[in-house]
């Protein structure tokens, strides 16, 4: 026994350190299999997703130290794929490097790596980035390189050249740094680096700084450097060869730079004038010359290649120096040598060709006058002897004694007024005696001026000069005072009165122009500046100004012009337009509602400027005052005071719109309106008035101080301070200070402890005041309950009543009480019931009896008013009340007759509405409801039945029609009656006034009219009245008229009376007949008119004096006519009419050679003339003459006019060339108009006859030739082409346009085509295709371009190029042979196709150039594997996701083409093994093909192959790509309890103290996994409790006696998201212990074996325990601690049966566990009044 006992308390020791030890530990993470620990030191979880960077510098040695990853203890490292570049120590988590790195040689310097831990996996995301050093050179792709310069680019010019690159990254990589270090000593060029707006490689520019010279120095070489941004630099160098290209930069230059010749001006055309000469410095064709002449120069012509000039036509040319006086007349012009090169330069020289004269110009007469812009001479009447009239400028542009002249005044002087006076450049007009106005107002002058040559040639002007009038009288007015009377209504143009001045004075100083000089501020009057016509401007208004007084100007229009005056007195009549005006529309008052009736309310004022009646105001009320306030107010109509009638009351209404009008007594009488605005101020008239006057609420007695009860509400129906209300508990019984009230919103509020014990209920009373102290008639009563736990209410039969009565008559002034209904509670026994109405009746209209619950009325009831109330209403006993809704409808009783809104109305009626028309709505309302508000119209006055009106909607309608002035206004009564029973009616007056409609137009008395008027009647005379009658009235009847047509020169005026004015002077000259359209037009809206023509004739006068059709006439005689040959006619007009028009000719010069006829004015010759005699004697081919023409007027009228005869060339000489043959250059690329060559033909006769007209009339059948007829220019007219013609033989005719035949002469014309570089290359090699194998060799020939050129000399040599498409210059050309090489070794994969544009260029210049695209097609060959990105591929998925689900799709690239570049993707290897997954082959998308389960494993290793399908198949090629797939874990298990499921609870146990440790394990990650505990059953819950983190099972009080077993239930539950969590239950059995004897066992200690991973359940041991007096049945076994050999806690493997059988729990391993375990099994006795328990270990 005592050895049992040892042994008992042995073992309990052991579990009770066990207990301590494994205080606090948790879950751990894996399934909880045999072969793994029970307790973990941390929790099953996956750390999170680590991203790092590191950096390591390229060159360093092998191994060197990078960075260190982070990591977890009892984890290992290794890379997802392995790069050979870095080695991972697995533990340490250090990284070095594999090898000396490159950075340059790598395909990438960043590298992306994902590193994987050991299970469960977590990874780790890792850049490694390859830093650079400066170990690279900058670097041209060309070590030298040509490049090309014209001589003639401008400074500035630039080429472009390839940048250097540096394999070097960041500071290292290559610079802007660009020198020329050699080759640049005289400072020609610069290098300009300009950025690429793309960001990409900058463009690298050599610049030209200054001009360039071929013939100085024809090539350049430069050393230009590159340098990169490292420490120290590095530096790549270029040679530039630079070659200077010639241009045709040398121009021609003559041998003297001006030449100078004198010549006859006489000298025909064709004459030589000189030869000139130039040189070219250049050679070949840019040294050949050809001569020409500006295209403007008409007068000479040059001899293209000798340079010989002629003159072309007769010399005209002019003095070109400041003193004209000094020097002969010169031809300067420039001459032009150009050369055959490209682009052509000019060279110029001046050739001056002096004229000496011959008298072959006649003298010109020019006239001056005074002022300068005069078109003829004049001079006052008054001028003095020797006055200057006009100055006599005479020209003759001859020299010498040919060009000297001598005036002299040969006729219109014959009583010898004027004289001339010579001076030594002009001659003086000069006045020579006293001058009359009046008797001679107009001379002609014939002057005559005569050169000294030999013959000597003259000629014959005409000065024709006017005398003055001088300005010596003023203007007269025929009155020295005017008046006039106008009503203020008349409009606007109306006639006031026509004033008229004259003057004695003519011209100018006989114009009058008028003015209103003062008088007229307001603007009304206008008077017409040159009529002087006063007509009204604007609207008169007399109340403004009654009487006008207008001063009025006439002013001459003379220099210093006169002027007198005149008044113009205007009278205005008054018409009632003037409606009383109040000063204020609106005028606000106040007055106190206190105030006594009779009070003055205000005081209103309106004026009325019209005279008499017109101006006298009286006032009334508008209708609807006494309408809305019934004998309320009182106005005086004299003085417009308003006052009170009665006492106001603003509670009733606090303000009133008052409307007064104001009115005239015109006829008809104006009105207006003001509105005076009465606010009733507010006296303290009323007390506060409490509703709800009763409170009923319930409060719990345990309701914290300050908690708001209720809030009691009064109201006051003043206003202001007068309506603020303070409220007060009032003393009593129950206001013991439990409670306080708000002064200002009547919130009631705990303030002292609610006891129900000491008081279950208060009546508090409060009472309301306002500021004025009037207090509340009744003070509000509040009656609180306390609530309790058994507080009852009182409950009524219904929560919601329903009753209806109907409202009271309003006809009734007794009020008599009717019963509603009535309430009630259920009886509950509670003593007296009280019953209150509380809410929803402020006005009292309802009472109910207190104890029966009977609702009665209490006050008048009008549906009109209110139609519904809804009742709140209380039953109260002594301790409890309850509450109920009362709803109440009254309903409407026909008590109130339909209602106008006025007493009465107004409308209008026109006079054309048709029957039917709606007229006025006449509404009524009426309050009441149902059919008692139906209302039903009838007219019940209908004058005459015009009227008919709609029963139903009251509108009146017209029922026939009516006619202004038949009817005035109308008066209708409308009655409206309702369809209640009795029905009630009222009436309404509706005034109707019948108004106009525009329905009459103008009526003139005529149909037309016609008079007739002396062109000379004054200006503004009234000479006819028209008049239109309008039988409608006011401004439908008022007329205005107005000239519409046949007024355009706006000769005639029409007042607005239709009196006819003259406006303008007539002249009957101009026009002598008038038809004027004149409308009559009302004011009507529309308006309405009538036409009517008046025709008007205009009376001649003798006011036109005759007029020759020309100043000058020039007729035309052929020599050697015969006598009486008709010469011509003179011709003149008189614009007058009869004998005032009647004419005379005759021939003023005396003369024999000439005769006119007076009658026809025909003139015919006297003998023959001889036109080259007459040239001989007269020095010119005409004859002058003066003719005159008179009127057969009383008072004759005439004119003059000079007559010029010319005497006309026969055509006697034919046209000769100034050579006899021509020869010319043209280039044959010349655009067509290019002028070639000038020729020159001259003819002796004069006019047509010497007239030249040139033609081409052989050789030039194409038409590719033009020349002028007119000056012989030879142009082009169409493109030549040397290739196909090179040279032309032109015939040229000049013929001469005389008559009867014309005379023609020819020469030859030799035209030379020279070549031009016009025909660019023609490629004649057919093939622009190739295709080449990548893995052609360098310098295999590909093809061979060839081409022709059609043009001679060096513009057929021809040249070849690649002018664009050779990218990185793989390929180039042979230029003389057009041999393509390959220059470089190609690439498929790089560029499969360049493009070629081979350029072939001829040796022109400008070179022609013709391109075409050769395509150069790379063939692939299979050189490259597929390629997959650098970057390490690592996937989540969360475990069990659907089957075929896609994970990722893989890409890798193949440049190559066709099959060598398709891919196809296969998984070669999954680890660990299992084929969950699939690749699409052609896609490369992976995806899921078995169940992901993370707990078989959370990371998959998949090696994918990327294979191309080149053929045959052994020259396929590939590319493997580790994929790593991560597996999220999901909560898919619930925790599984692997702690023993039996404890021991010792005797004396303490509270808190562990009684053993729960544990259960999830095999999910993270929070899935992670587990907390909780007691959810048993019989010992108040024994125990769980720690819900830890697991530990505790006392929660001191067991001293443990009984025999305790039940306990316990549940773990994962910690995933709420909606995803699981849980299991374990049921644990609690063994007391005690110090009673326990079952004995058969050994002290068992042992067994099993095979490892044998079934659960296989049995390992057989325990066997006894106790006296009891039976094995009543002795059950537990397992309640296993551990290895080496003492370690281990998990509930093992159970025990109750035969005392120990088998295994779980399938064990050995390799994953312990090999040894040792279990202490418990033997309980199961009946026993004490706890007897053993304890034994197998």
């Amino acid at each position: 026994m005592a050895v049992n006992t040892s042994t008992m308390l042995r073992l309990v020791l052991i579990l009770v350190l066990q207990c301590l030890l494994t205080n606090g530990q948790g879950p751990g993470p894996g399934p909880g299999s045999s072969s793994r620990p029970a307790l973990r030191d941390t929790m099953q979880s996956r750390a999170v997703d680590t991203r790092l960077n590191f950096t390591v510098l390229e060159g360093q040695p092998t191994g060197t130290y990078i960075g260190s990853i982070p990591t977890k203890p009892g984890f290992t490292y290794r890379f997802n794929e392995v790069p050979k570049e870095f080695v991972l120590n697995g533990s340490t988590g250090e990284l070095h490097t594999a090898k000396i790195l490159d950075r340059e040689a790598l395909s990438t310097d960043k590298f992306d790596l994902v590193i994987l831990s050991s299970q469960p996996t977590y990874p780790i995301e890792l850049r490694i980035v390859v830093l650079d050093l400066n170990d690279n050179a900058p670097r041209f792709p060309e070590p030298s390189i040509l490049v090309t310069f014209s001589e003639n680019a401008n400074a500035g010019t630039r080429v472009i050249l390839d940048t250097a690159t540096d394999g070097d990254a960041g500071e290292n990589d290559i610079t802007t740094n660009y020198r020329i270090v050699d080759g640049n000593e005289e400072g020609k060029f610069k290098l300009e680096v300009i950025t690429n707006p793309s960001g990409e490689t900058p463009y690298l520019h050599l610049e030209t700084i200054e001009k360039l010279d071929m013939e100085t120095r024809d090539s350049y070489q430069l050393n230009i450097s590159a340098q990169d941004g490292g420490t120290p630099p590095h530096f790549g160098f270029l040679l530039v060869n630079v070659s200077i290209l010639d241009v045709n930069d040398n121009s021609p230059t003559f041998d003297y730079g001006e030449y100078n010749v004198t010549l006859s001006e006489s000298v025909p055309p064709g004459t030589s004038v000189l030869q000139v000469r130039a040189s070219d410095a250049d050679s070949d064709e840019n040294a050949r010359i050809t001569y020409y002449l500006a295209e403007t120069e008409t007068q000479f012509s040059i001899d293209p290649e000798t340079g010989v000039i002629t003159t072309v036509e007769r010399l005209k040319c002019h003095r070109n120096c400041p003193d004209a006086s000094q020097c002969a007349k010169s031809c300067v012009f420039t001459v032009n040598a150009r050369d055959h090169g490209s682009p052509h330069q000019d060279g110029r020289t001046y050739v001056t060709v002096n004229l000496q004269d011959a008298n072959d110009h006649n003298p010109v007469v020019s006239f001056t006058y005074f002022p300068a812009n005069a078109e003829f001479a004049t001079v006052d009447e008054n001028a003095k002897n020797a006055s200057t009239v006009a100055v006599v400028s005479v020209i003759d542009a001859d020299e010498g004694f040919n060009g000297e002249t001598t005036v002299e005044i040969a006729g219109g002087n014959e009583m010898n007024h004027f004289r001339l006076e010579s001076k030594p450049n002009y001659d003086l007009v000069q006045v020579n005696g006293v001058l009359d106005r009046e008797k001679i107002s107009k001379y002609n002058v014939t002057i005559v001026a005569t050169d000294m040559g030999s013959p000597p040639r003259s000629s014959t002007s005409f000065l024709i000069i006017y005398v003055n009038d001088i300005n010596d009288h003023a203007p007269v007015f025929e009155k020295s005072e005017y008046s006039a009377v106008l009503s203020e209504l008349v409009p606007v143009g109306t006639y006031v009165a026509g004033i008229t001045a004259n003057d004695e004075d003519t011209g100018v100083n006989s114009n009058v122009y008028y003015a209103i000089t003062s008088g007229n501020n307001n603007r009304w009057f206008d008077i017409d500046i040159e009529s002087g016509l006063i007509t009204t401007k604007a609207l008169l208004n007399r109340e403004e100004q009654d009487s006008v007084d207008l001063k009025i100007s006439a002013r001459d229009g003379g220099p210093n012009p006169k002027r007198a005056y005149t008044h113009l007195k205007i009278t205005i009549l008054d018409a009632n337009d003037e409606k009383p005006t109040f000063a204020e529309s609106l005028i606000q008052v106040s007055l106190s509602e206190s105030a006594a009736p009779h009070t003055l309310v205000a005081q209103v004022s309106a004026i009325d400027r019209d005279q008499g009646t017109n101006g006298s105001v009286s006032y009334i009320f508008s209708e609807d005052v006494e309408l809305k306030y019934p004998g309320l107010f009182y106005l005086d109509s004299s003085s417009g005071r308003v006052t009170t009638r009665s006492k106001l009351d603003r509670e009733a209404m606090p303000q009133y719109d008052i409307t007064v009008e104001a009115r005239d007594r015109g006829i008809p009488p104006l009105s207006s309106t003001a509105t005076v605005r009465l606010s009733v101020l507010d006296v303290n008239d009323n007390s506060p008035e409490f509703y709800p006057q009763q409170y009923f609420v319930a409060v719990a007695e345990d309701n914290p101080i300050g908690s708001s009860l209720v809030q009691v509400s009064a109201t006051d129906k003043d206003d202001g301070e007068n309506a603020e209300i303070i409220y007060e508990l009032t003393s009593g019984p129950d206001n013991d200070n439990t409670f306080a009230i708000h002064p200002q919103t009547g919130v009631l509020t705990l303030s002292g402890r609610l006891s129900r014990i000491r008081k279950a209920k208060y009546r508090l009373t409060v009472a309301a005041k306002d500021k004025g102290d009037r207090k509340a008639a009744k003070d509000a009563v509040i009656e609180i309950l306390i609530e309790g736990i058994q507080s009852e209410f009182l409950e009524f039969e219904s929560d919601l009543y329903a009753f209806e009565v109907s409202e009271d008559t309003g006809q009734s002034d007794t009020f008599v009480s009717k019963e509603v209904g009535s309430v009630s509670v259920k009886y509950i026994g509670l003593g007296e019931i009280a019953y209150t109405i509380v809410a929803g009746d402020p006005d009292k209209v309802f009472s109910i009896d207190e104890k029966s619950g009977v609702i009665k009325t209490s006050k008048h009831l009008d549906s009109e008013e209110r139609s519904f109330y809804s009742l709140k209403a209380v039953a109260t006993t002594a301790d409890v009340y309850g509450h109920t809704i009362i709803n109440i409808t009254v309903n409407d009783i026909n008590d109130n007759p339909p209602k106008f809104p006025t007493r009465q109305a107004h409308a209008s009626v026109k006079e054309n509405w048709p029957v039917g028309h709606q007229v006025f709505l006449a509404e009524a309302y009426d309050p009441d409801l149902g059919k008692n508000s139906d209302v039903t119209y009838t007219l019940t006055a209908n004058p005459r039945n015009y009227f008919s009106i709609s029963k139903k909607s009251g509108m009146i309608y017209l029922n026939k029609p009516v006619k202004f002035g038949h009817v005035g206004t109308l008066r209708l009564e409308v009655t409206a009656t309702d369809d209640g029973v009795p029905p009630l009616s009222s009436r309404h007056i509706v005034m109707v006034t019948v108004e106009d409609v525009n329905d009459h137009t103008p009526i003139f008395e005529h149909g037309s009219y016609e008079t007739s008027l002396f062109e000379s009647i004054p200006v503004n005379d009234r000479f006819f009245a028209l008049t239109a009658s309008d039988e409608d009235s006011g401004i439908n009847g008022f007329v205005s008229y107005n000239i519409t047509s046949g007024n355009d020169d706006q000769k005639f005026g029409i007042f607005p009376d239709g009196y006819l004015y003259i406006r303008s002077a007539l002249d009957r000259e101009n026009k002598d007949y008038y038809a004027l359209t004149i409308v009559a037009q009302d004011h009507g809206e529309p308006s309405r008119s009538a036409t009517v023509l008046v025709v008007i004739h205009i009376l001649d006068e003798n006011d036109n004096a005759p007029v020759f059709t020309n100043k000058t006439f020039d007729f035309y005689l052929a020599e050697n006519a015969p006598p009486d040959t008709y010469v011509g006619r003179l011709t003149a007009t008189d614009q007058d009419k009869g004998r005032n028009a009647e004419l005379t000719f005759a021939i003023a010069t005396n003369q024999q050679q000439f005769l006119v006829d007076p009658k026809s004015g025909f003139l015919k010759t006297l003998n023959y003339f001889d036109r080259e005699k007459l040239v001989q004697v007269t020095g010119q081919d005409y004859i002058t003459m003066e003719a005159i023409v008179v009127d057969n007027g009383i008072s004759k009228l005439r004119d003059k006019a000079k007559v010029n005869i010319f005497i006309t060339d026969v055509n006697d000489n034919s046209p000769k060339f100034s050579r006899k043959s021509y020869k010319a250059e043209v280039f044959e690329g010349a655009s067509v108009g290019t002028p070639i060559v000038r020729l020159a033909a001259n003819d002796a006769d004069q006019g047509l006859n010497g007239d030249i007209i040139y033609t081409l009339v052989d050789g030039n059948e194409e038409g590719r030739f033009q020349i002028d007829g007119v000056t012989g220019q030879v142009a082009l007219s169409r493109q030549l082409d040397r290739e196909t013609t090179p040279l032309y033989l032109l015939t040229v005719a000049a013929s001469d346009l005389g008559s009867p035949e014309s005379l023609t002469a020819t020469t030859t014309l030799s035209v030379h085509v020279l070549d031009e570089n016009d025909n660019k290359p023609v490629f004649t090699h057919k093939e622009l295709e190739i295709s080449v194998s990548e893995t052609t060799e360098v310098n295999t020939v590909l093809v061979q371009f060839k081409a022709s050129d059609a043009d001679v000399g060096v513009n057929q040599e021809v040249s070849f190029m690649i002018g664009g498409g050779n990218i990185q210059e793989v390929f180039r050309i042979d230029t003389r042979t057009g041999t393509l090489y390959l220059e470089k070794p190609i690439d498929y994969e790089q560029r499969s196709t360049y493009r070629l544009n081979i350029t072939a260029a001829d040796g022109g210049s400008p070179r022609l150039t013709s391109t075409i695209e050769f395509i150069v097609r790379v063939l692939d060959y299979n050189d490259n594997a597929p390629t997959f990105p650098n970057t390490t591929i690592v996937r989540q998925i969360q475990e069990g996701i659907p089957y075929k689900t896609t994970i990722v799709t893989i890409s890798a690239h193949d440049p190559d083409s066709g099959l060598n570049g398709k891919i196809t993707y296969a998984i070669k290897n999954q680890d660990p093994p299992g084929r969950h997954f699939e690749i699409e082959k052609d896609t490369g998308v992976i995806f899921t093909i078995r169940d992901i389960d993370r707990e078989f494993n959370d990371t998959f290793m998949l090696t994918v192959v990327a294979s191309d399908q080149a053929e045959p198949v052994s020259s396929r090629l590939s590319a493997e790509k580790l994929v790593t797939v991560v597996v999220e874990d999901i909560n898919d298990n619930a925790p599984v309890f692997v702690s023993m499921n039996a404890g021991l609870l010792p005797e004396n146990s303490r509270k808190d103290q562990k009684i053993m440790q729960i544990l259960a394990n999830d095999i999910d990650a993270n929070t899935n996994g992670l587990v907390t505990y909780e007691i959810v059953g048993g019989s010992a819950m108040d024994v125990f409790y769980l720690d819900r983190v830890t697991g530990s099972l505790r006392l929660r009080k001191d067991i001293p006696s443990p009984e025999l077993f305790y039940r306990v239930t316990v549940r773990s539950t994962d910690e995933a998201v709420q909606s995803q969590r699981k849980s299991s239950d374990a049921y644990l059995t609690i063994l007391g212990m005690s110090s009673h004897e326990g079952p004995r066992f058969t050994q002290s200690f068992y042992t067994g074996s099993v095979i490892e991973n044998s079934a659960i359940g296989t049995s390992v041991a057989t325990i066997e325990s006894h106790l006296e007096t009891r039976s094995p049945d009543e002795i059950n076994y537990f397992v309640v601690n296993v551990t290895s050999d080496d003492g370690r806690l281990m998990e509930r493997l093992f159970d025990v049966q109750q035969k005392g059988v120990l088998a295994t729990a779980v399938a064990l391993d050995r390799e994953d566990g312990p090999d040894v375990y040792l279990v202490t099994v418990a033997a309980a006795v199961t009946k026993s009044s004490t706890p007897r328990v053993s304890l034994t270990q197998v």
